[in-house]
């Protein structure tokens, strides 16, 4: 079993525990500083402007892949990192904004939990989080054998190990170590 993990920010020394927060099995989660900037349109400059913003960033940048950094799951807090300024020709305000995310951030080698959502004669597929992941048949333990099952049954197809007593099939959760 993964054992209990502290979430970890970026931090002047480089990446540090956040305290108080400790969630088990989740240290691919991390807390982070980022930036970004936002193109506001005039109409939203009025009342309102501040929670335009914050909703907006939260729209543009939760579920995205942010490169060298990981894939943002959700904006925990957001400030404005300076004033806006025009962007000529446009019209458009172009904001600076500073934002605290949840960062999902997979390395290799690292071994993960995941639950198996679809099994192939080549191998499955698992999801961690919004990541999906391909184990292939090949990188199974030896004696493991691809079964259809009964699928009247529902059971459905499935990975059998040699002796019989384990299986992976869809919503089975499996341990795996990433390896690209």
């Amino acid at each position: 079993q993964v054992g209990l993990g502290p979430l970890t920010a970026r931090g002047p020394f480089g990446r540090q525990p956040v305290r108080g927060l400790r969630v088990r099995g989740l240290a691919m989660f991390y807390l982070l500083d980022l930036r970004d900037y936002l193109l506001v349109r005039p109409e939203y400059l009025g009342p309102g402007y501040h929670e335009y913003c914050h909703e907006h960033l939260r729209q543009k940048v939760e579920g995205t892949v942010k490169e060298n950094t990981g894939i943002v799951i959700a904006v925990v807090e957001c400030w404005k990192a300076d004033k806006g300024k025009l962007q000529e020709g446009t019209g458009l305000v172009m904001v600076p904004m500073g934002y605290k995310a949840l960062v999902l951030q997979l390395f290799k080698g690292e071994v993960v939990d995941c639950v198996c959502d679809e099994v192939t004669q080549l191998g499955f597929f698992g999801a961690i989080g919004p990541v999906r992941v391909f184990v292939s048949k090949s990188h199974l333990p030896e004696g493991w054998r691809y079964s259809e099952g009964d699928l009247d049954a529902g059971g459905g197809p499935a990975y059998v190990s040699g002796d019989g007593d384990q299986l992976i099939r869809v919503k089975s959760s499996v341990r795996v170590k990433l390896i690209a």
